[in-house]
């Protein structure tokens, strides 16, 4: 078996992985990382790439200030019941490391951010605010990468708009209209081969690493930990299918995301239904896995982010990419009895999807259906369901025959459309609260709908269905750490020599986002603590 030594190796390419590179790095560190797949970026380069970063150093262009405080506060208060007990320490690591990872970023790699105007999804709670926290990757060229550029994943979506451009003008909402506008700097950046969101993250992340003289490798999966006294002393991998040894002398960081991929973890932790996952299909808790077999405690392993998503080809297979079809005004979804369940708008929806039965642990709302009718297909033509796919498209005269085709009760779908259409008629969700609050009204709404611009009668024929998986974006579960990320027993003593960072800890937030990029926020930032604190804390005897 060949062997190496480096001070740190981080298992996993994603945001967590080559923020923890470059932050070990920087300290002079000589690290690797590696990659199981022959692509880097992980979950990040697929995803929309918002960032939740409360206490930005933007936060002044917007006219708005912000304090610590409050963003813990808020946090506190929209979080589930109980979690201050234990996650209160990470909460208060998150929030005082977060603005100085985003200085360090700009400062040691070619990314810049854009603060955007998303607000906190419960921006009436206690702390919470109506624009100030989120930040994204300006757009970065492909080509500043040289030949690693073949080699950043490539996202499901091939729209090269900014989270920004998208989101703070409602570009769902008429895409025609922004597609017009945005025309020039969309064939700029084909022609440049400029790209954005999370891929434009991963870019510039990499790009960092690299300078830096991070050590990158792809088609390395991490087999085993190696433990001498109970501290992880090195880690068994493989490259280019050839078992390797290599020694560390501060530390393993563990980036390596969730384990959605794992049919027998998620039967376990999310049995029933889970199709169109959005992910990358070689996250299937390697990380979890591994840090169980060192003695770590796995925890909140139930946790998850799960979004309404449409079908695309990727890979070769169908997976999900996050849709904002089911929140436009003219739809509504409803379970297998045809009913309401939830306001369609609000951020955490998958709250509702994964609400599962005490007893069998089976989801209680599922399957479930998007229902448009044709002033939806008038308005957003290009929301409509892809009827390429099978199964994923269905059209009827009325409600009760639409109700028969997808097996819903017929009857109450008919009821559910007349109440709702009453409720769009009077711009008021009297059920759900749906176009209530500053998040729903200012995130992904139509301006031009009136009274409500999220609601809107589904009353007129031919009408539309189309089914609402469980789409998991990422789990959320895995080994528990204390604040500086370093890897607990569960008796709450430290595996010595052992880190993690990003969707394979024990997510100190959990399924309930408290704002868009409670997943890019932490990841990056527990990635920079994971680093640092593995970098000045030399193993015990090495």
């Amino acid at each position: 078996m060949n062997k190496a030594e480096y001070d740190i190796v981080v298992v996993g390419s994603g945001a967590a992985g080559l923020s923890s590179a470059l932050a070990a790095r920087s300290t002079g560190a000589r690290v690797l990382v590696i990659e199981k797949a022959e692509v880097l970026g992980g979950t990040t380069a697929m995803s929309g790439g918002c960032i939740w970063a409360p206490g930005h150093h933007y936060i002044a262009q917007q006219g708005v200030t912000d304090n610590r405080e409050s963003v813990l506060q808020y946090i506190r208060s929209v979080s589930p019941e109980g979690w201050h007990n234990t996650d209160e320490a990470l909460w208060t690591a998150f929030v005082d490391t977060v603005p100085k990872v985003l200085h360090f970023l700009e400062e040691l790699s070619p990314l810049r951010f854009i603060p955007n105007n998303d607000p906190d999804p419960y921006a009436e709670s206690i702390g919470g605010m109506a624009k100030g926290r989120n930040v994204s990757a300006r757009p970065l060229p492909l080509n500043i990468l040289g030949g690693w550029a073949d080699l950043v994943r490539k996202p499901t979506s091939s729209i090269w708009l900014t989270y920004e451009e998208i989101v703070d003008n409602h570009f769902f909402s008429n895409p025609k209209n922004w597609a017009l506008k945005y025309a020039p700097r969309l064939f700029w950046r084909s022609l440049r081969k400029i790209r954005t969101r999370g891929n434009s993250l991963t870019i510039g992340l990499l790009k960092g690493c690299l300078d830096a003289g991070v050590e990158v490798r792809i088609k390395s999966p991490a087999r085993k930990l190696i433990l001498t006294d109970g501290s992880v002393t090195g880690i068994e991998i493989e490259r280019d299918g050839i078992p390797e040894r290599v020694i560390v002398t501060s530390g393993v960081v563990l980036a390596s995301g969730g384990f959605e991929w794992d049919p027998e973890m998620m039967a376990r932790y999310f049995p029933g239904p889970v199709e169109w996952t959005a992910s990358p299909s070689t996250n299937t808790g390697d990380g979890q896995k591994m840090a169980l077999e060192a003695g770590a405690h796995l925890d909140r392993m139930d946790q998850a982010l799960i979004m309404g998503t449409t079908p695309v080809r990727y890979e070769g297979t169908l997976q999900g990419q996050p849709a904002a079809d089911y929140f436009l005004p003219h739809s509504m979804i409803v379970n297998r009895d045809g009913r309401r369940f939830v306001n369609e708008k609000q951020m955490n929806i998958g709250l509702a999807f994964n609400e599962r039965d005490k007893e069998t642990g089976i989801p209680v709302n599922l399957p479930a259906w998007r229902i448009y009718d044709s002033q939806f297909a008038k308005k957003y033509p290009h929301a409509l369901p892809n009827k390429k796919i099978k199964n994923n498209f269905y059209q009827a005269g009325s409600l009760q025959e639409l109700g028969k085709l997808i097996g819903v009760h017929s009857e109450n779908l008919a009821d559910t459309a007349r109440k709702f259409s009453e409720f769009a008629k009077r711009g008021e969700d009297r059920d759900f609260g749906r176009g209530k609050s500053i998040w729903d009204n200012n995130r992904g709404s139509d301006p031009n709908n009136k009274p409500n611009p999220t609601l809107g009668t589904i009353d007129q024929a031919p009408f539309f269905a189309m089914p609402f998986k469980a789409s998991f974006l990422g789990t959320k579960g895995g080994p528990r750490t204390d604040e500086t990320a370093q890897v607990l027993r569960p008796d709450g003593s430290i595996i010595e020599g052992l880190y993690a960072a990003g969707n394979v800890m024990a997510n100190c937030f959990g399924s309930k986002g408290v704002g868009a990029g409670t997943t890019l926020g932490p990841c990056l930032t527990w990635g920079y603590i994971a680093g640092m604190s593995a970098a000045t804390n030399k193993i015990k005897g090495e």
